[in-house]
């Protein structure tokens, strides 16, 4: 607004131009200028406001992206975080004791199983320990038979350090149980270690037994499955593979049942096309996913 005014005054005729025109002309004159000067001023503001359109287009842009972003980044985390607590729920209902061990020989992870059959008491687990100090609880804890503490812990040690360390073994414990043990290296280093109890005839038996009840009831209900799918019934196919789920994670087929959780969120989705071409051929045998 001040510029054209500015220039208003700059061209305005001096007082003694002024008084040689007459006052007819001398107020076309000053009208002229004055129209001149609010047009450059609207000029101005048109300018002003297109600049400020223009940035405020920008900030609405750039708020929709990290609105998105941020939506995105929730979904992920909900998601990874849905995982996890499905993980940690299969990890909790295994029989089996877990330990994993990263590539420095420190724990990185274990199930509540690992620290009643390897005796070492929960307290005194953390992730980052190393390992050393785990094989010296169990060794002073007799885990290892009568033996020396401090040389059973070197001992065993050093067959990591050098790749000795058996990949798979049984042990008896001081309560005369029995465990067998199965080392698996990870691709980055370290390993994971399964702990089996060794069951006594009896007990076998009827372990036998409910791994026989839960393969009935996967057989009975995979027909469902495929058959949900291929009407499109999308909430029938939804509640048998979740059904189908807690059968594999009860029964400790862990691949079944990850098939299972991706087959249940894909009829969440309601993504028919996909959900019958994940249902289709399933085997009906559990251990084919193993």
């Amino acid at each position: 607004m001040l510029i054209p005014l500015i220039a208003l005054a700059g061209v305005l005729p001096a007082p003694a131009l002024a008084r040689g025109m007459d006052e007819p002309r001398a107020s076309l004159m000053v009208g002229a200028l004055l129209a001149f000067a609010a047009v450059l001023a609207a000029l101005a503001l048109l300018v002003q406001a297109r600049r400020l359109r223009r940035r405020d287009m920008q900030l609405h842009a750039r708020n929709a992206h990290l609105a998105a972003a941020n939506a995105e980044l929730r979904e992920v985390t909900e998601r990874a975080e849905a995982k996890a607590r499905m993980l940690d729920g299969v990890l909790a209902a295994m029989a089996d004791g877990i330990l994993v061990v990263d590539a420095g020989l420190r724990l990185a992870g274990w199930n509540p199983r690992f620290p009643d059959y390897a005796g070492v008491p929960r307290r005194a687990l953390r992730i980052g320990m190393p390992l050393r100090e785990v094989i010296r609880l169990q060794a002073e804890a007799g885990e290892f038979g009568m033996v020396d503490p401090e040389a059973e812990t070197e001992r065993r040690m050093a067959m990591f350090h050098n790749g000795t360390a058996p990949q798979r073994l049984q042990r008896e414990r001081p309560d005369g149980s029995r465990l067998e043990l199965r080392r698996t290296p990870l691709p980055g280093g370290g390993y994971v270690t399964l702990y089996t109890p060794i069951l006594a005839p009896a007990a076998a038996a009827a372990g036998d037994a409910m791994q026989a009840a839960f393969r009935q009831e996967w057989t009975s209900r995979i027909p469902r499955l495929t058959a949900a799918a291929a009407d499109g019934d999308v909430a029938e196919a939804r509640a048998v593979a979740h059904a189908l789920r807690g059968v594999a994670a009860n029964a400790g087929w862990t691949r079944a049942a990850a098939a299972m959780e991706g087959i249940e969120e894909t009829a969440a989705a309601g993504a028919l096309t996909q959900l019958r071409l994940l249902t289709a051929g399933l085997p009906q045998d559990p251990a084919a996913w193993n």
